[in-house]
């Protein structure tokens, strides 16, 4: 099992599927020491992996569970975990509640977004309520929640010592052994620019000296990194607007959109060198990125 081991105490829990360049994409934090706590649990298809992880690593109790927010691949299995630790509390913004009592939207939402992807993840079951904390008022731990909801309303980041669990706040990371980084938006319909940089900013402001992505991996080069991203936000927030004044269709527009944008932003600069099935699946991402600027833009 690919268990990494970030720190003494930090560890990176790749759960792969079975799906063109999504190994690795999806993965869970571990935090194990005087208290036991993940940061997401990943979809449901790969909670034996994590359950196996675990078991690797002699966790036998979880003090929380941390959910940045809800999307079927950060939170879709955590019904099967809570099945495993029924006692664990289950920390995420208390919008997403009703939604976790009762995931039937959020999977049809899900099934209808991401179609084959979604199937592939598995159906997502429901947790009592009677676990669910709300992170806006939790402090168990020392852990410190802050309220981002760049990505999607109900994102919430989480600071533990040196340590900042962004999930996709801060963008989808990829590192390569050379040190350099692939680096892209994660702004999905309907997503509001000045949301999505007031997400980073707040970021910016907690002092860490760990960035943990929700996709995929570690940084230290922190708050480079996050500084970066905001200005590839506005970046393409412009080069966006200006390929929807000269594009006929949607596809022509996604197509020229990505074309200009690989061209221009140097936090892309290492698509080539990706995986082909890298490259497919941030395809179908990097659309979607592309299609919340435009929902954005042609409402401002």
């Amino acid at each position: 099992m690919n268990i990494i081991e970030i720190t003494k105490n930090l560890y990176l829990i790749p759960l792969d599927q079975n799906l063109p360049g999504f190994k690795p994409f999806i993965a869970s934090w571990l935090y194990k020491g005087e208290k036991n706590f993940l940061v997401d649990v990943g979809p449901a298809s790969t909670i034996p992996v994590l359950l196996n992880a675990l078991e690797t690593l002699d966790v036998t109790s979880l003090d929380a569970v941390l959910l940045t927010h809800i999307h079927i691949d950060h939170a879709g299995g955590i019904g099967d975990l809570s099945s495993r630790f029924p006692d664990t509390p289950i920390v995420c913004h208390n919008s997403a509640f009703p939604h976790l009592k009762d995931p039937s939207r959020l999977w049809e939402g899900s099934l209808k977004t991401l179609g084959a992807i979604a199937q592939a993840y598995g159906p997502i079951q429901p947790v009592r309520e009677s676990l669910l904390c709300d992170a806006a008022q939790f402090r168990d731990f020392g852990i410190t929640p802050f309220l981002t909801p760049g990505h999607a309303v109900h994102h919430v980041s989480y600071l533990f010592g040196d340590y900042l669990f962004g999930g996709e706040a801060g963008g989808v990371f990829t590192e390569f052994p050379d040190g350099s980084c692939y680096l892209r938006p994660a702004t999905p319909p309907r997503f509001f620019l000045e949301t999505g940089v007031q997400s980073v900013e707040t970021l910016l402001q907690v002092p860490h000296k760990l960035f943990c992505y929700g996709h995929f991996g570690v940084t230290k080069k922190t708050p480079e990194l996050l500084k970066a991203h905001k200005r590839q936000l506005f970046e393409w927030a412009d080069i966006i607007r200006e390929q929807m004044r000269t594009a006929d269709t949607e596809a022509e527009m996604l197509a020229n959109c990505m074309k200009t944008l690989l061209q221009k932003d140097p936090l892309l600069a290492r698509w080539d060198q990706m995986d082909a099935g890298v490259r497919q699946r941030e395809t179908t991402f990097f659309h979607n990125s592309i299609r919340g600027f435009v929902g954005y833009l042609k409402e401002t």
